[in-house]
């Protein structure tokens, strides 16, 4: 009885799988944005692609993670932000998608939903430096300043860059920078202050204390080495025999 149970529930299991697929499978048989894609539009064709992708292998994260970002470039926020969202359903921990679909959620005014996706982008990718500035950002505008300021500090140690208005335009809007750069400085000076220095010139290996001494070449069996150079010190030429 305990093995028939076994086998049902196995067998319900894949049923409701392969069911799953063939519905993720027919959500791209004619999507709602299908109806605007123009045949010679460069962007139109490879979303087209991803679509084609997608009812081959509808569990494909990364299929959704493509179509995603270009469908917010085609300006389709809600859609992109589901395929972002089947995207980390397919594989949870592939944190690009998370990244993206934070930005989607926020850009949309879920921000409840935008601060989970930073968070878990983070957990699976902790050194993200654009996903903890972001979630600095937001918790700035929650005036939750220490966690903002930390959030910043570990985003600017990892990723200097990001205090680039040219890479990241966000910096503008916040407040706390000059706080984060305060808290961040111990650790940034200390690793900018690290300066190693090279092997000296000539600089030869000393043997260690207990290393067996080197052997003699007038020792049985030792090794006779040629010199790296003639000699050319009369003192140490042998004279002609007559």
């Amino acid at each position: 009885m305990k093995r028939l149970l076994l086998m049902t529930a196995a067998v319900a299991a894949l049923s409701g799988c392969a069911a799953l697929k063939h519905r993720n499978a027919s959500d791209y048989e004619n999507p709602f944005y299908a109806k605007y894609l123009s045949p010679s539009n460069p962007l139109d064709q490879q979303i087209q692609h991803s679509i084609e992708t997608l009812r081959a292998n509808p569990g494909s994260a990364l299929a959704h993670n493509d179509l995603g970002q270009l469908l917010v470039q085609k300006r389709f926020p809600k859609d992109a932000e589901r395929e972002f969202e089947r995207a980390v359903n397919a594989d949870a921990h592939f944190y690009p998608a998370w990244y993206n679909l934070a930005l989607v959620r926020e850009a949309n005014g879920d921000y409840a939903g935008a601060r989970h996706a930073f968070r878990r982008t983070i957990h699976y990718k902790p050194g993200n430096a654009e996903a903890l500035f972001q979630l600095g950002l937001m918790e700035e505008e929650l005036n939750n300043r220490e966690d903002a300021i930390e959030l910043y500090s570990k985003a600017f140690t990892i990723k200097h860059a990001l205090l680039d208005p040219r890479v990241n335009p966000r910096i503008l809007d916040s407040h706390l920078v000059d706080l984060a750069l305060i808290r961040a400085y111990p650790t940034s000076h200390a690793r900018q202050s690290m300066t190693f220095h090279p092997i000296p010139a000539g600089y030869v290996d000393r043997p260690a204390a207990n290393a067996p001494a080197a052997p003699s070449p007038q020792a049985p069996g030792a090794a006779i080495v040629a010199p790296s150079a003639p000699i050319t010190d009369p003192a140490m030429q042998q004279t002609p025999r007559p």
